[in-house]
């Protein structure tokens, strides 16, 4: 099994499966969603899934996943809540009793250990000076988009009331009529997603979700998440062709300790808020640190809970997770792909760059940079940016913006929003122009 699910008291504990050795098992996101339904299934026939009033789900989850294991469980719990590691409780995701309205956060207090304790329901109210959403929903061709809006700041309990209306307008207006399959696209969140399936599922015979670490030249490739019927099977593969398009694949490497995890994290931030945006933009770790997208949030609003996911999700750098993430970025055909690696110049790093088409270097001397730009040059990629990390400094310097962009960035520290820094803001540009040559 790819994927090991366990139930403790009222909670799921889900977590990607590792080896003996700790390491984590490599697979693609049709086989992780095969394995969900499979242990579930069973969990459910041996009378452990016996269904009840509350279960709360806590653990790592990819959004595919997501949507099988919500489809599998909701229907045995009048109440279904997801932890949230950015607000320390779990947010209701599937409610059919008003002592837990949807959306509202369980279990507020965290304990020692990376376990939420039973606490009280709370139901934070939607800001009145959000004039906009926080999520999208809409139609695009037969395709459901979904999408974050980076242009506010909002809660995951938030994040799931406006996911719930988007789709009622939807139904209100008559564009959800249910189908025979439905495909869905977009940048999403695992809360999220558990409440498209909840909400979605029972209109289709099959949802399939667009997985962008497994597509083709010219293909975009889904996989059947959810299924009721014999035309479709959980974990199959579906795919759309496209129009080719250029795939830039930028990697930001450097010394370690420069601050690289918040500077792809701004970058990031940075990226989606600009217009012009690549819809596909995509973003991953490149290193096997726990430093996924979860953590700056979380670290801003609980640093020690940060500290012991990080703790708990470390994994050491070997050459199988080296080969499985030069897999998946090799893979991965959207327009524009930003990934980051680890501090070393090493056989792994390599492995992994040589998947890249350019490359931007984060360092603190000319000694570093030197060596970096070695490693950049063996593997024939394109240094588009030569940035000096400098804590001490109060503002950024863009020396030179091209051939080739130049400068300092000062102060990235964790917990720190950093995407309108002025280094990071022109990178952004540069990027964005980049991928739409």
């Amino acid at each position: 099994m790819t994927y090991s699910i366990h139930l403790k008291g009222d909670t799921l504990r889900v977590d990607f499966a590792k080896t003996d050795a700790g390491k984590p098992i490599p697979a693609d996101g049709d086989v992780i969603v095969q394995d969900v339904q499979t242990q579930v299934k069973q969990m459910i026939a041996s009378g452990e899934l016996s269904g009840g009033n509350l279960l709360k789900i806590n653990g790592r989850i990819s959004v595919g996943a997501s949507y099988t294991l919500a489809h599998e469980v909701a229907h045995l719990y009048r109440v279904v809540a997801v932890a949230d590691t950015r607000l320390g409780a779990y947010v209701v995701v599937s409610s059919t009793t008003p002592e837990y309205p949807l959306a509202s956060r369980v279990d507020a207090e965290r304990s020692r250990s990376v376990n939420f304790q039973t606490g009280e329901v709370t139901e934070v109210k939607r800001s009145a000076e959000l004039s906009t959403p926080s999520f999208f929903v809409r139609w695009e061709g037969d395709v459901l988009r979904v999408e974050i809006n980076n242009e506010v700041q909002v809660d995951g309990d938030q994040i799931v009331r406006d996911v719930k209306a988007q789709l009622q307008k939807l139904i209100n207006s008559g564009q959800l009529t249910g189908g025979k399959l439905l495909k869905i696209n977009g940048r999403s969140t695992v809360l999220a997603s558990f409440v498209l399936a909840l909400e979605l599922a029972h209109r289709y015979s099959a949802i399939a979700v667009f997985d962008p670490k497994i597509g083709d030249r010219g293909l975009d490739r889904y996989i059947i998440t959810i299924s009721h019927t014999p035309d479709y099977q959980v974990g199959d593969r579906v795919d759309l062709e496209r129009d080719p398009c250029q795939t830039v694949k930028v990697v930001l490497c450097g010394a370690p300790n420069t601050g690289k995890t918040v500077f792809r994290d701004g970058l990031k931030e940075a990226i989606l808020e600009r217009e012009d945006a690549p819809q596909d933009f995509y973003t991953i770790s490149g290193c096997p640190d726990g430093d996924g997208s979860w953590f700056a949030q979380t670290a801003q609003k609980y640093p020690e809970l940060a500290a012991e996911l990080k703790a708990e999700y470390k994994a050491k750098f070997t050459p199988e997770f080296a080969q499985g993430k030069a897999r998946t970025i090799e893979v991965i055909k959207n327009s524009l792909l930003l990934f980051d690696v680890g501090g070393k110049i090493s056989k792994e790093n390599e492995l992994i760059m040589a998947q890249a088409t350019h490359a931007v270097i984060l360092a603190k001397s000319e000694s570093e940079v030197a060596d970096w730009q070695e490693f950049c040059r063996k593997l024939n990629l394109s240094v588009i940016a030569i940035i000096y990390s400098s804590l001490d400094a109060t503002t950024d310097t863009i020396q030179t913006q091209t051939p080739q962009l130049r400068g300092t960035v000062h102060r990235l520290i964790r917990g720190e929003s950093v995407k309108t820094r002025p280094m990071i803001q022109e990178l952004a540009k540069q990027l964005v122009e980049l991928a739409s040559l």
